[in-house]
């Protein structure tokens, strides 16, 4: 059975890009993004595959300190030939080696599948540990020993390094990422050699849990292989059939952790087609409206793994927003005149002609001047004291309390509610009637830690919810 999945995961090799790339030239110069992009793109990656993001960072900067070009815009080269911010040593690997060099979000990819390879390999032949959960950190101990190669010079009771490669990657993730990793007990490998192939060790007392992402029954997922994905009967079990790339499926159950994997079960769209898949090649593009079974498609390419997919696609839907070379950056902060068009497109308000009062009208783009001139003819939005509209401010939470007050009114009932937020003293005093009013119309509430953050922006999908909640709530109105 091992085997198979080995082939499995041979046959399912991936190493999508979407961007098309020019190789270099001998005379382009190129540069390292910085580190802080760097990071961003392998959170993706090792998010895609299935892998804690701490653990592929901590891999990156061990190996290459995140350089994927030297100071003279030469490839960053190891003394064996390994290549770039991964340092993937290409003899026998089966990757494209000119895109090794000058594409590093595939350099990333290759990265993973690299890792991966050695996970699998730890589960069929090399020690591991008892569940092999990839979501707990501990777990990958000997898949990264095997990374920088499966040697003595790894083990550390040998003293043969100052740190064994694996320990060094513990090391990085707890001291830049503030990551706590239990160390292996060395006394249980051999004072030289390696260890016994097959040995099944107990995980530590206490283990310390990753990112992978999990799907969840309901999910919709894409099929993310360059050539086809095998479905099984069970669970690393027997092939029943393949999928090719892009296919689309439904989760119809929860993951189960087997062999080194969480499998899904799940239900090749439009066709009868059921099995299981292991989880590292697929990625989640929508998900199902529990109360109405309805399925939801990710109707921007960057809101597939956002939890306000089902608002924005909603709003979407209504035509109130329209994304931007589709993406809608859902995470971004939202700003007064981004607002204003969605809150006028929302609650469909005639466009007007007035002559707006202020002084900065000049810096309000012109695909938002007339929007904002509709919610400033309602009384729905202000200026500021100064006499300027300030377009380009985000908009804080209290100051959304405010605005939606100004929309659907103020209830006096709601006025004798008593809010236990811990942050309630940072609500500004002349705002704290209207925080007590979409309270107790369930429009907005505090975080999980008790906290309204009122000073806090709002984000592009925290005010896609909201709107959505507003409608409802006048659409519930306005038919009792």
């Amino acid at each position: 059975m091992y085997k198979k999945i080995v082939i499995f995961f041979v046959a399912c090799f991936l190493l999508t890009c979407t961007n098309n790339i020019t190789l270099a030239s001998s005379n382009v110069k190129r540069e390292n993004p910085s580190r802080k992009e760097l990071e961003r793109l392998i959170d993706e990656v090792a998010k895609k595959r299935g892998i804690p993001t701490v653990i592929l960072k901590s891999v990156a900067r061990v190996e290459s300190v995140f350089k994927q070009y030297n100071t003279d815009g030469s490839v960053y080269t190891g003394s064996r030939g390994s290549i770039g911010v991964m340092q993937i040593n290409n003899r026998g690997a089966g990757f494209d080696t000119n895109r090794l060099k000058y594409d590093i979000n595939y350099n990333i990819e290759a990265g993973a599948e690299m890792l991966l390879r050695k996970w699998d390999t730890c589960v069929r032949k090399l020690p591991r540990f008892k569940d092999m959960d990839p979501n707990i950190l501990e777990h990958w101990y000997f898949a990264l020993w095997a990374y920088n190669g499966w040697s003595e010079s790894n083990n550390p009771n040998t003293g043969k390094k100052k740190y064994a490669y694996q320990d060094l990657v513990y090391m990085i993730a707890e001291k830049e990422y503030n990551q706590t990793i239990t160390k292996f007990n060395n006394k249980l490998l051999p004072k030289s050699g390696l260890p016994e192939k097959n040995k099944i060790y107990a995980s530590p007392k206490d283990v310390h849990y990753g990112d992978v992402v999990k799907y969840q029954k309901g999910d919709i997922v894409s099929v993310n292989v360059q050539n086809s994905l095998k479905i099984r009967k069970e669970p690393a079990g027997k092939e029943k059939g393949s999928l090719a790339p892009e296919d689309i499926l439904y989760v119809i159950d929860e993951p189960k952790l087997l062999s080194g994997y969480y499998w899904y079960n799940v239900k090749l769209k439009d066709t009868d087609l059921s099995g299981w898949v292991a989880g590292n090649w697929i990625i989640k593009i929508g998900d199902l409206i529990d109360e109405t079974g309805i399925a939801i498609e990710a109707p921007f390419k960057d809101v597939s793994n956002c939890w306000g997919l089902k608002y924005i696609a909603k709003l979407k839907e209504l035509g109130v927003i329209t994304g931007e070379n589709d993406h809608f950056y859902p995470k971004k902060n939202i700003t007064r005149e981004e607002f204003s068009v969605m809150i006028a497109k929302a609650l469909k308000l005639e466009k007007t002609d007035i002559e707006l009062p202020y002084e900065d009208v000049d810096m309000i783009k012109p695909w938002a001047l007339d929007y904002v001139k509709s919610i400033t003819a309602k009384n729905y939005f202000y200026g500021f004291t100064d006499n300027k509209f300030r377009p380009g401010y985000n908009i804080t939470r209290e100051e959304m309390a405010m605005i939606l007050s100004t929309i659907i009114g103020i209830d006096a009932i709601h006025m004798d509610i008593e809010l236990d937020y811990k942050d309630i003293d940072k609500i500004t005093s002349k705002n704290l009637d209207y925080v007590k009013n979409v309270y107790g119309k369930n429009l907005m509430h505090g975080d999980n830690k008790n906290n309204f953050n009122p000073d806090r922006p709002l984000t592009r999908q925290e005010a896609s919810k909201i709107i959505v909640q507003l409608l409802e709530y006048i659409d519930k109105n306005d038919n009792n």
